[in-house]
């Protein structure tokens, strides 16, 4: 037989491609790219893996293969040996979608529940991905893990929903509102089950879930609690409009208080002019009514009707007209 140049040529897409010869005569070469490794096996138990670089197959190089070869020497046949290649990059596009169907115990509705998202990957044990997931098969593409994956990201996904909606911290209809914490927790989750398969999860991101569907009582349930959530809005809005309200009202009496004030002061400092008795009645009663004005203004202020600026402004103006 001839003497092989055996290097990985399959699209670039691929995770896990096998050379489809498996007789390889003793000199042929084994290139491996620095992105790959190739795995050599014989009757199903992996005999050595090569790292990146020219590897020729002869008495001595590789270990692990001189077995193989005095066998082959000793039978004058060719090595009979299995070559996989397998991609080692880190990749993001490993692009999820899944399915499920949720219940909300407090309604008793079921509904279909969809969720997607994305995650990179990389091949951290390329043996274990050949043993346990290709198996048999000439090859292995991303579309094809992405398959494989996906029971394991739905399983984690609804034990986390069922968990929380059990604890009452979420339910259907704020499903999509704890995007970063369930990334977070089936993250934790899938970490552990994809290093079985030879798999390092480096990250995890759900991007979307909700519910899908036109289910008649889901919308009808939805609405019900968006007019309720209206319904408090517009209450608590008319409950601080009411307080503010009073508090102006509050002010207004105030600044009236003061302009009479003003005017009173402004007849006292004319004298006789106008007329007006200077005598001690009149100022008894403007010290008595400018004291009742001083102790409203404060039971507004202590009761937080006004600031501490409009309190100090306001007792400022009453005092100054005396």
């Amino acid at each position: 037989m001839a003497i092989l140049t055996i290097e990985s040529i399959a699209a670039k897409d691929y995770l896990v491609w096998r050379f489809p010869k498996r007789e390889i005569t003793i000199g042929s070469q084994i290139i491996v790219n620095e992105s790959e490794e190739a795995l050599l096996f014989e009757n199903g138990q992996l005999v050595h893996i090569l790292k990146g670089g020219r590897h020729i197959i002869e008495s001595g190089n590789i270990p692990g293969l001189d077995g193989v070869i005095r066998r082959s020497l000793g039978n004058n046949s060719p090595l009979k040996i299995d070559i996989w290649f397998v991609s080692k990059t880190s990749s993001t596009d490993y692009k999820w979608g899944v399915q499920l169907r949720v219940k909300d115990p407090v309604n008793q509705l079921i509904v279909p529940v969809g969720s997607y998202g994305s995650m990179l990957l990389r091949i951290e044990d390329p043996a274990s991905l050949v043993i346990q997931v290709v198996g048999k098969g000439m090859l292995m593409k991303k579309q094809e893990l992405r398959d494989f994956l996906a029971p394991n990201i739905e399983r984690s996904l609804k034990d986390y929903i069922a968990e929380r909606i059990k604890q009452g911290t979420l339910d259907i209809f704020n499903i999509d509102s704890a995007l970063e914490e369930a990334s977070s927790h089936v993250r934790k989750t899938l970490t552990n089950n994809f290093e079985r398969f030879g798999l390092k999860l480096i990250d995890f991101f759900i991007q979307g879930i909700e519910v899908i569907g036109d289910n008649p009582e889901y919308i009808k349930i939805k609405e019900a609690l968006s007019d309720a959530a209206s319904l408090r809005i517009r209450a608590k809005a008319a409950s601080e409009s009411k307080g503010f309200y009073q508090q102006e009202r509050a002010l207004d009496a105030i600044d009236k208080a003061v302009e009479k004030e003003a005017t009173v002061a402004s007849k006292l400092i004319s004298g006789g002019v106008g007329g007006i008795d200077l005598g001690t009645n009149n100022s008894d009663a403007s010290d008595s009514g400018l004291k009742k004005k001083l102790i409203a203004l404060k039971d507004l202020f202590e009761g937080g009707l006004i600031s501490k600026s409009e309190y100090d402004k306001k007792r400022n103006d009453l005092l100054g007209n005396i």
